[in-house]
């Protein structure tokens, strides 16, 4: 069975590219976003089994939208997307229980963490 995923970053190439990849390995994007509050907007609709999402973002980051998308659904799968490295964000994510993935990224490791 394929996996549904909504992919969440400020960069719009990064959203195609990882979107363009996600179908081409059978994984369905089933939403696309730009900011954190279109990430909990979009994850409300369309229950996705896995919500990609970059942290640092306008209009409601990375950490808010997880933080309201756990509130709506505490079993919610979510990958954080960054390139920021630094002990305080993982110390975050990792509280969070969000794996993290760092940028630049190997999409076979996402492909991996997805259907894990």
């Amino acid at each position: 069975m394929s996996r549904s995923v909504i992919v969440i970053d400020d960069d719009e190439d990064t959203v195609r590219l990882f979107s363009e990849f996600l179908e081409e390995k059978g994984i369905k994007v089933i939403g696309k976003g730009h900011d954190g509050v279109t990430a909990v907007k979009l994850y409300k609709e369309k229950k996705p089994d896995v919500a990609l999402i970059d942290l640092n973002m306008p209009n409601g980051s990375g950490f808010y939208a997880i933080k309201k998308i756990r509130e709506f659904d505490p079993e919610a799968r979510i990958l954080a997307v960054t390139a920021d490295g630094s002990s305080s964000t993982e110390e975050k994510l990792e509280k969070l229980n969000v794996p993290i993935i760092q940028k630049p990224f190997n999409m076979e490791q996402i492909i991996s963490k997805i259907n894990h």
